[in-house]
């Protein structure tokens, strides 16, 4: 079984992201991890706009004395409106989990069906009727019969087809950016055995 935390499989994720973002399938993602000046790079060559986004974290590891930690996330998209309306809508908010509200306004801004949302708010890990290979290839879980969700597979194939094509362009990994604020300097065969929780979904 494929590690979901090894760098190089965070990597095929972020270009996997950025290609999805870069193609219009996925209005804006999310990177919930520090990545590579490799793979910032690419996500800047395909035409993304990045920005992080600082959120803030309740007590627990990384906070000290009781004071709260920050959690820094890198969004892109290719409209700098949007990425000026999710950093309206989050930065500086806590991490309050997949309360009913942050599902629905997620699935807007990462281009997840609403029905797919609202599924996942009644009952998140109901079974679908989809294909193992094919719910893997999503970063939402998609809700029984959805024809959305279906259009959307090929295109999904489709971007992860790219990121086997581009992956001597990021891996090997250099050393992982120190700082995630390095992403505005930069400005802008494997197994898809994946972790319940995505970069960017549920």
């Amino acid at each position: 079984m494929v590690d979901p935390l090894c760098p190089e499989r965070l990597a095929e994720d972020a270009v996997y992201l950025g290609v999805l973002t870069a193609r219009g399938v996925k209005p804006l993602s999310r990177l919930e991890y520090p990545v590579a000046p490799r793979v910032l790079e690419l996500l800047g060559g395909m035409g993304l706009i990045m920005a992080d986004v600082t959120r803030i974290a309740g007590e627990g590891p990384g906070s000290v004395a009781g004071v709260p930690s920050q959690v820094i996330h890198l969004i892109l998209s290719r409209d700098a409106g949007l990425i000026d309306r999710y950093g309206a809508d989050f930065d500086g908010q806590p991490l309050c989990g997949e309360t009913a509200a942050v599902v629905r306004v997620e699935a807007r801004y990462f281009g997840y069906p609403a029905c797919c949302a609202e599924a996942y708010i009644r009952s998140p890990h109901a079974e679908n009727g989809l294909a193992a290979e094919d719910q893997a290839l999503l970063f939402h879980r998609a809700c029984p019969g959805c024809a959305a969700t279906l259009q959307m597979i090929p295109l999904y194939r489709a971007a992860l087809a790219e990121v086997q094509r581009q992956r001597h362009l990021f891996l090997p990994l250099e050393a992982p950016a120190g700082a995630p604020s390095a992403a505005r300097s930069q400005h802008s065969a494997r197994s898809r055995t994946r972790r319940e929780r995505r970069p960017d979904g549920w």
